[in-house]
């Protein structure tokens, strides 16, 4: 079995990342380009997806979030914890399919076409975490919809900012705090339209890659 350095890991990540950006703005371009939602999906599909920091963000998480969780609000504790859940699995599947790219002779400086990642994406596999890391994707959507739009919440943002920094987790509330005001001007009829498209083409997507999910349904 080949052994690959950091560097060689961290390269093929960034590719790995950018070519499911890029697939997800193919399949979400509408939404990347109207004013009303621009905010939200690249928070949702590029912001949360950024490789540079991600690594220190997920360690702080894991490593202060215990800390800190008996003394925030309920709904903002779950949006950190479905954070946390999403990064954890996505890094240890781009971390997959980084390997699976330098197995396959991938060099820093290649770049994925739209049909090579559809194939390397099939051939590693892992398609229930796959399908597990859909429903943290969706799930981790409504939650942070409903935090945004709970009047409440408009009210505890500013205290809970400081609270963070006096806590030294202010980079773990600045996540929460990010994806708040990025889904905060979306109305709830046209989030529903943004989240029903996504939900439909990711199951589609899922399924045509591994039928065999959707033969477990039947």
């Amino acid at each position: 079995m080949l052994v690959y350095t950091q560097e060689q890991i961290h390269s093929a990540r960034e590719e790995v990342i950018r070519a499911q950006i890029e697939r997800f703005h193919e399949f979400y371009a509408h939404y990347f380009s109207l004013k009303e939602t621009n905010l939200m999906v690249n928070y949702f599909f590029d912001k949360l997806y950024n490789l540079e920091g991600k690594d220190e963000w997920t360690r702080l998480a894991v490593d202060t979030f215990n800390k800190v969780k008996n003394m925030i609000k309920e709904q903002t504790k779950a949006n950190i914890e479905q954070l946390i859940y999403l990064n954890e699995l996505t890094d240890r599947l781009d971390i997959l399919m980084a390997n699976y790219l330098l197995n396959r002779g991938w060099e820093k400086g290649d770049r994925l076409s739209r049909k090579e990642y559809d194939e390397f994406f099939i051939d590693l596999g892992y398609a229930e975490d796959r399908e597990e890391q859909l429903k943290a994707v969706l799930k981790n959507m409504k939650l942070f919809y409903e935090l945004a739009h709970r009047p409440v919440n408009a009210v505890i943002m500013k205290p809970a900012r400081f609270m963070s920094k006096v806590l030294g987790v202010y980079p773990l509330f600045a996540s929460v705090e990010e994806g708040y005001y990025a889904v905060l001007p979306v109305n709830k009829e046209l989030f529903e339209k943004f989240y029903k498209e996504v939900e439909l083409k990711e199951w589609d997507y899922l399924y045509k890659t591994f039928p065999n999910l959707k033969k477990k349904l039947v």
